[in-house]
């Protein structure tokens, strides 16, 4: 088993720098010069005082790419960062093939990426200004990613790609690369990878409840512990009434509280789960120093502050109440 004394101690160290969530509510009755101004004189974001919110944006990405450089020197980072990016990856290539479809300017599919080894700034730069699908699976080709073969099938010959199923190849990615990462790690990476694939089975099944035309046997991604293939089935195929086959399926699990009276949406059930692991992490982060769980805490909190941060820029663009902003925000 791979030792995460090394790495654990500088990710604790890292940590300190992150925005806390006092902090953090302070800047959402602000607008966005004097938000930027607060996050130059914080210290913990390299950004001008008069920075606009591209460019914050832009500073957020910078910030998660030093953050695993940094911890990539370090004994033990291998596995975790990997996982990272894989998650990271399949959410970015998302964003990058949703905005290729609807010829999103180039800017607008940047925002809230996470640069990796595996999709560095650069390449995502690239990527966002390909002009169709099938671009941005050639060019992910070009750089040997590897979610370039499943995505050029479904991208080749057709000049609008459906989009579940090139939502779906990326699921079925990222199974691939963190689970093959997380046997390099420990029981925390490896049930942490498990849950995130229980959580995206749980939001496809969601999601093709009221799907008649697709064919849920071949929408089950296999790697958690909790969504079996037949409990995926039977909440795909409930018509529209997903609720009680998902509250048989969570009851007694940390996914208990996403099934709620009223049936979340795949992206809420998504959004709901996040911060439910963000607690867990924070509690395996206290009780076993000694795995990866400080290193994985880590990374999710930063995550989590990238997210905030983004969302309280663009309601200060959008003149948002606090009161409306401070309510979704999910660093602890």
């Amino acid at each position: 088993m791979t030792d995460f004394t090394a790495v654990a101690a500088r990710a604790r160290g890292l940590a300190t720098h992150l925005f806390t969530r006092p902090e953090l509510e302070a800047l959402t009755p602000l607008d966005v010069p004097a938000i930027s101004r607060a996050l130059a004189r914080s210290g913990k974001l390299p950004a001008a005082e008069s920075a606009p919110a591209a460019e914050l944006d832009r500073v957020l990405r910078e910030v998660v790419k030093n953050a695993t450089k940094t911890l990539a020197r370090w004994s033990g980072a291998e596995p975790v960062l990997e996982v990272f990016a894989a998650d990271a990856d399949r959410r970015s290539l998302r964003a990058l093939l949703r905005g290729a479809l609807q010829a999103a300017p180039a800017d607008a599919r940047l925002a809230g990426l996470f640069p990796t080894r595996t999709l560095p700034e650069r390449v995502l730069s690239e990527l966002a200004r390909q002009p169709t699908p099938n671009d941005v699976a050639r060019h992910l080709v070009a750089v040997d990613h590897p979610d370039a073969g499943r995505l050029s099938v479904l991208t080749a010959k057709q000049a609008q790609p459906d989009l579940f199923a090139l939502e779906l190849a990326l699921v079925q990615g990222f199974a691939e690369r963190a689970t093959r990462a997380a046997r390099a790690g420990d029981e925390v990476l490896e049930r942490f990878v498990a849950t995130r694939l229980d959580v995206l089975d749980l939001a496809v099944a969601v999601l093709l409840s009221t799907a008649l035309d697709v064919d849920p046997t071949r929408c089950f991604v296999d790697g958690g512990r909790i969504v079996t293939r037949a409990a995926f089935l039977e909440i795909a195929r409930s018509g529209g009434k997903p609720h009680p086959p998902l509250r048989k399926v969570v009851a007694g699990t940390l996914l208990a509280p996403l099934a709620v009276p009223l049936v979340p949406d795949a992206s809420t059930i998504e959004r709901q789960a996040f911060t439910l692991l963000l607690g867990s992490l924070k509690d395996d982060a206290r009780r076993q120093p000694l795995t990866c769980a400080p290193v994985l805490f880590y990374l999710v909190r930063l995550e989590a502050m990238a997210h905030d941060l983004r969302r309280i820029i663009w309601a200060a663009t959008q003149g948002a109440p606090a009161a409306l902003v401070r309510p979704e925000l999910v660093s602890p």
